[in-house]
C-alpha cells in the first residue's frame, strides 16, 4: 500500500484549513459556545476570565473573544506537539496533557504553556464533549507535514480568526514577513558597523513572535559558520533573543514560532526557558532583563483617545509629559497622540544600551505635520539620533494606514536632514518574503526634515472654534413631515443619516413636536466653496438668551410635550446602548450633546458664521447668514429654522461684520491656503486628510476694513456667495468641484490676492 504524501503546513494552508471560511471553524466556535455558557458561573473559571481581561488596557474585550482565543491556542498547542513528536497520532489522554501544559512540561519546556487562560475546555463538565472536539482538530492537523516549517506559521490565521476591527482597538498591526526582513537586516547592518559578536534583542511588542523568528534564524546561520555545538548554539540564542507582549494569546504563539524557528536544536529532555513574557513593555520590571543592543518591533498603533481603560489613559498621559512628547500647556493635545510614540521613547530609555540601535515599524503621520508630534521629531529624551527612514508610504498592500521604519541609534543627537529610502511598489501579497518582492520594489533615496510650522499663527488661531457635537446623530437629525396647524410638526429621524450610521445608534424615532426647537446645521462634506448643498434640521433641546444658547433636559420641558417625549425617549436610547466609558462621563444625554460647551457657547446674537470643514484632504469654506436662513420645505407650507447651529466636523467663527466673514471665507477657499497646509497634514492611504486648525497656523492677518486688499477680498467673497446661491448643488454630481470649475476667474484672483496678504510667492499649486 503506498503512503499518502502529507501536505507541508505553512502559514498559507492553515489559514485555509482552519480559518474563519473552513467548516471545522464554524462547528469549533460554535461547540466552544455552548461549553462556556455552561461553566461561565463557576468561580474558577469566572477569576480566570476576569485576570484574562485585566491585560487588554485598550478596551474591553467580551467572552467572545475569549472564545475565539482558546480556538487559536488549541491549535497552537496541538501543532507544536506533532512537530515536536514527528508523529501522525495522539492519543486521547496525550491531548489533556497537551491542552493542559503537561506534555509541554514533561518535555522540558518550562514555560511554554502558563497562567493558561485557555484550558477551560478542561473542566470537569464539559470535558467529554470538549474532547470529542479536540480529538477532531487533532485528526485534521495529524494530515499534514510540520518538518518543513520555517516562517510564522500563525500570522495568517490570527489576522484573519481575530477580526481586524479587534485588532485596531488594541492597536494590533503584525508585519509582513518581508518587512520584518528588511528592518532586521538594516539595522544589523547599522550595529555591526560598530561592534563584533551576537547582539542582545529585544521586541517589547512581540505580537506572534515574526521579528523574533527572523533574528533566530540570522543568529542561527550565524552560529552555524562558527560551528558552534547545538547546545551552545542554543543557550546563546535563548540568552539574546527576548519578547514581550501584553496580549496573552500573542505571547502563545510567539512561543510557538519562537520554539519552530530554533528547529532541531530543541532535543527532549532539555531544560528550556523561553525568554518571552507577558506584560506591559511600559511597566515591565527592567531589572528582569537588562540592556539591550536592539530593540526592533512594531509596536501598538493607537490613538489615545481610543483607550477605553482611564486609569491606564492618566499613566500614559504622565509619561508623555515625562518623556517631553507634550508640555502640560499642550495635553490637550494628549487624544491625538500616537501611543507608538511614547512606546519609542520609554522603550529605548528603559531597554536600550547607549550605542545600541532601535529599529520600530511606525505610522508615516509621525514625520507628517502632525503637532501633536513635533516633540517626537526631535528624539530628545532619551537623546536618539535617527540615522535612517524607510519610507513604506508607496507599499501595497501593507497596512491600513501609510507606514514607515524609524531606525535611530542612541546616545547622540538628531540633526536634519536625515537620509530617507521611499519604497514604491505593488506586491502579490501581504506575506511575501524579501527574496520575493525584491524585485518588485522601486527605490529612491532623499533627504528627511520635519514640515516647518509657522512661528507666529493667525489673529484668528483662537477665534475659530470646533462645532456641537450632535452625536449619537439618529437622535437629533430628522426629516419634517408634515405640519399640524402651528403647533407641531411630524418629523422623523433623517434617512439620509440613518443610511450611513452604524450600530449601535442605527435607530429612527418618529414624534410631534414644538417647532421652536427646530435648528439648521451644515455637515463637513457638503460645504462647497462659497456655499453648501444642503441645510439640514436638527432637533436641538435649546433657546437662545443673549450671546449663548439655554439648554433644556428632559424635566425642564413640561410645557413642550413634543420635544420633551422626543427628547425622554432619545434619552432611554441613550442609557441602553452607551458604552461604560460614556456612562461614566456622560450619565444625561444632553452633557454629550454639549460636550466640552460646545453647544450652547456658540452666540446667537452673532449674525454671520464662517465655516470650514475639519476633515477631509481640502479645506473648504462658506458662510451662514443667520438672518438669511433656507426654510425647510414641507408639502404646501415652509418651516424656517429657530437659528443656526456649527456641528463637531466644522470649525467656525462667528462675527456681526458682513465684510470680515465674506474676507475669511475668501482667503480659506484660495488654492494657495490649501496648497500652504498640505506639508502640514497627516496622510492617510488616500493622501492628506484632517484640516482642524492648519489653515489658521498660516498668518492670516485681522480684517481691516481700511485696507484695500482685505476689502477687495471681502468684496470679491461675497460676489461668489451670490454667484452660486440659486444653483441646485444637490443635482450635480461633484458640487465642489463644479463650484471650483464655475468660479474658476475668481479663485484665480482670490489666489493672486492671497498671495500678496501674506508676503509670498506663488508655491507650486496642487
Amino acid at each position: 500500500m503506498v503512503q499518502q504524501t502529507r501536505k507541508t503546513l505553512n502559514s498559507e494552508t492553515l489559514r485555509l484549513e482552519f480559518g474563519t471560511k473552513s467548516q471545522i471553524y464554524s462547528r469549533a466556535i460554535h461547540e466552544l459556545e455552548s461549553y462556556w455558557r455552561k461553566v461561565k458561573n463557576d468561580e474558577s473559571i469566572r477569576l480566570k476570565f476576569e485576570s484574562w481581561k485585566n491585560y487588554f488596557k485598550m478596551y474591553e474585550p467580551e467572552p467572545e473573544l475569549l472564545i475565539i482565543h482558546t480556538y487559536l491556542a488549541t491549535l497552537v498547542k496541538l501543532v507544536i506537539y506533532f512537530k515536536l513528536e514527528s508523529s501522525s497520532t495522539i492519543s486521547e489522554e496525550k491531548i489533556i496533557e497537551v491542552i493542559n501544559g503537561k506534555y509541554f512540561l514533561s518535555y522540558g519546556l518550562s514555560n511554554f504553556v502558563e497562567d493558561d487562560f485557555f484550558a477551560w475546555v478542561l473542566h470537569p463538565e464539559i470535558v467529554d464533549d470538549s474532547l470529542k472536539l479536540l480529538r477532531e482538530i487533532a485528526e485534521k492537523l495529524s494530515r499534514f507535514d510540520f518538518s518543513q516549517i520555517d516562517e510564522d506559521v500563525f500570522k495568517e490565521i490570527y489576522e484573519e480568526l481575530i477580526a481586524r476591527g479587534e485588532r485596531h482597538k488594541a492597536g494590533e498591526y503584525y508585519t509582513p514577513e518581508w518587512l520584518t526582513q528588511l528592518v532586521l537586516s538594516e539595522v544589523l547592518k547599522l550595529w555591526y558597523e560598530k561592534h563584533q559578536g551576537i547582539p542582545r534583542i529585544l521586541d517589547p511588542a512581540c505580537g506572534s513572535g515574526t521579528f523574533l523568528c527572523n533574528a533566530i534564524r540570522f543568529l542561527k546561520e550565524k552560529l552555524s559558520n562558527e560551528r558552534l555545538e547545538s547546545d551552545k548554539a542554543l543557550n546563546i540564542i535563548l540568552n539574546n533573543v527576548f519578547g514581550i507582549d501584553i496580549n496573552p494569546l500573542a505571547v502563545l504563539l510567539a512561543k510557538a514560532n519562537y520554539l519552530l524557528a530554533l528547529g532541531d536544536l530543541i532535543k527532549k529532555g532539555i531544560s528550556i526557558t523561553l525568554p518571552i513574557y507577558t506584560g506591559d513593555a511600559l511597566k515591565f520590571p527592567k531589572n528582569k532583563l537588562g540592556d539591550f543592543d536592539i530593540l526592533i518591533g512594531n509596536p501598538p498603533w493607537i490613538v489615545m483617545r481610543s483607550i477605553k481603560n482611564r486609569e491606564y489613559q492618566d499613566l500614559l498621559k504622565s509619561e508623555i509629559i515625562r518623556y517631553k512628547l507634550l508640555r502640560k500647556n499642550d495635553i490637550h493635545l494628549f487624544t491625538q497622540m500616537e501611543m507608538a510614540t511614547l512606546f519609542f521613547y520609554k522603550c529605548a530609555d528603559l531597554y536600550l544600551k547607549t550605542g545600541g540601535i532601535i529599529g520600530f515599524v511606525m505610522p508615516r503621520s509621525v514625520l507628517a505635520g502632525t503637532i501633536q508630534h513635533i516633540n517626537f521629531r526631535r528624539f530628545e529624551a532619551p537623546r536618539l539620533k535617527l540615522m535612517k527612514i524607510l519610507d513604506l508610504e508607496g507599499v501595497s498592500p501593507l497596512f491600513y494606514m501609510p507606514s514607515c521604519v524609524l531606525i535611530a541609534l542612541k546616545g547622540e543627537s538628531t540633526k536634519y536632514p536625515v537620509l530617507a529610502e521611499k519604497y514604491v511598489g505593488e506586491l502579490p501579497r501581504v506575506n511575501a518574503r524579501l527574496n520575493e518582492v525584491k524585485n518588485l520594489l522601486s527605490v529612491k533615496q532623499y533627504r528627511y526634515s520635519p514640515p516647518e510650522f509657522p512661528t507666529k499663527p493667525s489673529y484668528y488661531f483662537n477665534k475659530f472654534r470646533v462645532g456641537a457635537s450632535i452625536f449619537p446623530r439618529t437622535l437629533y437629525f430628522i426629516d419634517i413631515l408634515s405640519q399640524i396647524d402651528n403647533a407641531f410638526l411630524v418629523v422623523e429621524t433623517s434617512e439620509d443619516i440613518f443610511r450611513i450610521v452604524k450600530d449601535p445608534y442605527k435607530v429612527k424615532l418618529k414624534g410631534e413636536v414644538e417647532p421652536e426647537f427646530i435648528y439648521g446645521t451644515l455637515l463637513a462634506w457638503e460645504i462647497v466653496p462659497f456655499g453648501y448643498v444642503k441645510m439640514r434640521p436638527v432637533i436641538l433641546p435649546i433657546e437662545p438668551r443673549l450671546d449663548r444658547y439655554k439648554l433644556y433636559d428632559v424635566d425642564d420641558l413640561e410645557k413642550f410635550t413634543g420635544v420633551r417625549k422626543w427628547l425622554k425617549e432619545a434619552q432611554n436610547i441613550w442609557e441602553e446602548r452607551r458604552t461604560e466609558k460614556s456612562k461614566k462621563r456622560f450619565p444625561r444625554l444632553i452633557d454629550r450633546l454639549n460636550y466640552n460647551g460646545l453647544l450652547t457657547s456658540q452666540n446667537p446674537s452673532k449674525r454671520y458664521v464662517v465655516l470650514y470643514n475639519a476633515t477631509g484632504t481640502n479645506v473648504v469654506s462658506c458662510v451662514v447668514d443667520k438672518l438669511s436662513l433656507p426654510s425647510f420645505k414641507i408639502s404646501k407650507s415652509e418651516i424656517r429654522p429657530r437659528g443656526f447651529v456649527a456641528d463637531v466636523k466644522t470649525w467656525f467663527y462667528e462675527t456681526n461684520d458682513k465684510m470680515e466673514a465674506y474676507y475669511l471665507s475668501a482667503i480659506l477657499n484660495s488654492e494657495i491656503i490649501n496648497t500652504l497646509i498640505k506639508p502640514l497634514q497627516p496622510r492617510g492611504l488616500f493622501g492628506a486628510r484632517a484640516i482642524h486648525r492648519r489653515p489658521l497656523l498660516l498668518q492670516i492677518p485681522k480684517f481691516n476694513r481700511y485696507r484695500k486688499l482685505h476689502v477687495e477680498l471681502a468684496k470679491i467673497g461675497e460676489s461668489c456667495y451670490e454667484k452660486i446661491k440659486g444653483i441646485e448643488l444637490i443635482k450635480t454630481n461633484n458640487p465642489r468641484n463644479y463650484v471650483r470649475a464655475y468660479l474658476k476667474k475668481e479663485i484665480i484672483k482670490i489666489n493672486e490676492l492671497t498671495l500678496k496678504l501674506l508676503g509670498l510667492e506663488a508655491p507650486k499649486v496642487v
